[in-house]
């Protein structure tokens, strides 16, 4: 018990720090951190909070990752928003330290394409082109405290800009995961993410030269504003229907209250035959979600997707296949394709 009330002190100070750190007023940037590039977690609407496990689980609570069992292996892409040609590429990795403590690493990067450089003096561009840079990484630590309780820390890198401009910040994730009842089917989950400094973008494309009426100029630079980090909580909620070994139906409910955006809650649903198929269903709910008129974004909620996982060799070693699909209006939707290894 006072490991867990521990668990829960650190994550009560990461919250006060996120928002002492963070700046007072305007809005935040580095939305990338808003995206989740994992299939399963995806599928599911992010309803995973409490049940989440493996490597993909770090998006909406860390505290997942102690569900690897060796080696966890994953490589994820998405197509965002099909027809906009923006692809992510995200690879996890997990491992088990010892009985109680796992480790992880995870990169998601941003193909944006390439874009014409324009000018003051060549609005139509024709000087060639840039590729912008969105790139987050982070290093995972968790931890079991009991048969019941775990919890995790993550801190993150990230990186975002252009060839002349650029903003480098970091955040942190924290969050805590209790599962009881019988067979450990009731699962509970809590999680903070993006608790960080402002950021600030700088460089050499935010310098200007000033030109007076008598001819004289003058070098000067532009102080970009700061940003805070979108700063969220997760508070999920999980039961399991266990209809057979073989079959089983995993239901997850969740809330996301986040700074500057509409909250968000969120409802999955997983069925798993085995350790070989899993299918999923979600649906993400926010203000105005329903109406296209009134709607933040492209995405409109529904999201379902599947797994397959074939063992090979021995010692409950798989290779997995993931797929989810996520709707959005308009555009083709978002098309997630995951490969894992377990070792």
């Amino acid at each position: 018990m006072i490991s867990f009330k521990n668990i829960l002190l650190l994550i009560f100070c990461i919250t006060v720090g996120g928002y002492v750190l963070g700046q007072t007023g305007g809005q935040s940037g580095a939305t990338q951190l808003l995206i989740n590039p994992w299939a399963k977690s995806a599928g599911v609407g992010g309803a995973n909070v409490s049940f989440g496990k493996g490597i993909e689980s770090v998006y909406m609570n860390p505290a997942g990752i102690t569900g690897t069992e060796k080696t966890d292996l994953l490589f994820s892409r998405t197509n965002w928003l099909q027809g906009s040609e923006i692809y992510i590429n995200t690879f996890g990795v997990s491992q088990r330290l010892n009985d109680k403590s796992v480790l992880a690493f995870s990169v998601m990067s941003f193909n944006l394409g390439d874009i014409e450089i324009t000018t003051v003096n060549n609005p139509e561009g024709g000087i060639g082109t840039y590729r912008p840079q969105f790139i987050n990484g982070g290093l995972t630590y968790a931890r079991a405290f009991s048969n019941n309780i775990s919890g995790a820390i993550s801190c993150k890198v990230i990186s975002e800009g252009i060839h002349d401009v650029k903003a480098i910040g970091v955040g942190l994730d924290a969050g805590v995961k209790y599962v009881t009842g019988r067979k450990d089917k009731i699962s509970i989950g809590l999680a903070l993410k993006n608790a960080g400094p402002n950021m600030r973008y700088s460089g050499d494309g935010l310098k200007m030269q000033l030109v007076f009426p008598n001819g004289n100029t003058q070098s000067g630079q532009v102080t970009g504003a700061s940003f805070t980090l979108p700063l969220i909580m997760n508070l999920g909620f999980g039961y399991r229907f266990d209809f057979s070994e073989a079959h089983k139906l995993q239901m997850g409910l969740a809330y996301s209250a986040r700074m500057f955006l509409n909250d968000q809650t969120r409802l999955g649903l997983e069925y798993r035959f085995k350790n070989y198929l899993q299918v999923r269903l979600g649906m993400v709910y926010e203000e105005g979600i329903m109406k296209l008129e009134t709607r933040s974004s492209a995405i409109t909620g529904p999201s379902g997707g599947f797994s397959v996982e074939l063992p090979y060799g021995g010692n409950d070693q798989y290779f997995g296949f993931d797929y989810t699909y996520r709707d959005t209006n308009p555009f083709e939707g978002i098309h997630t394709f995951g490969a894992r290894i377990i070792l």
